[in-house]
């Protein structure tokens, strides 16, 4: 089975392009998707409040993005939980005979989870339109800009990916790209 990893920066349009794959009768999983998973867990959600005192995911988001610290515990946490249920749900579906799946996983360089996959695909977009497209979403200047920051730059995930998608015009331009990064990896 051909392991596909999804990445790019917070607000690059990765979401859309995962439900593109979809559309074309792809196995996905998103990693986001397992973190909201695992804090369901009464084991996670102790080790959670203790560090963060709170279960509010907007207040442990500012506590995580304005301290490394902090971060750096959580990812400690959660970052082995989530490789491990990628593998395991990568697993099941191999075994279903399936030829390929696409994750979403945002983290992938930074939380060192790339040698799980055969090829990243790393999706790209501008500062510019990332700072607007997070303006829309409600958040501050501030917390966009400690939430940017706090991640691998979109030019280190394009280096370290196999192929890039640009997200800065229309989704149709990026889904063509996608299209084409399809026929390639199927070729």
């Amino acid at each position: 089975m051909l392991k596909i990893a999804l990445t790019g920066s917070i607000a690059s349009g990765k979401s859309a392009i995962l439900r593109f794959f979809a559309q074309q009768g792809i196995p996905t999983i998103d990693a986001d998707e397992i973190v909201k998973a695992l804090y369901r867990r009464r084991e996670v959600k102790e080790k959670v409040l203790a560090l963060f005192h709170t279960f509010d995911r907007k207040a442990i988001a500012s506590q995580i993005f304005s301290s490394p610290s902090k971060r750096k515990e959580l990812e400690e946490l959660l970052h082995p939980l989530v490789g491990w249920e990628i593998k395991e749900k990568m697993r099941s579906l191999q075994e279903k005979g399936e030829k390929m799946v696409v994750v979403e996983v945002p983290l992938l360089f930074e939380a060192d989870l790339q040698k799980l996959f055969d090829r990243a695909i790393a999706v790209k977009v501008s500062k510019q339109e990332q700072i607007a497209r997070l303006k829309r979403q409600g958040l501050s200047e501030k917390e966009f800009l400690l939430r940017i920051n706090s991640q691998l730059s979109t030019e280190e995930k394009v280096k370290k990916a196999d192929f890039v998608i640009d997200n800065n015009g229309s989704l149709q331009h990026a889904f063509k790209q996608a299209e084409k990064i399809l026929r390639q990896l199927n070729g």
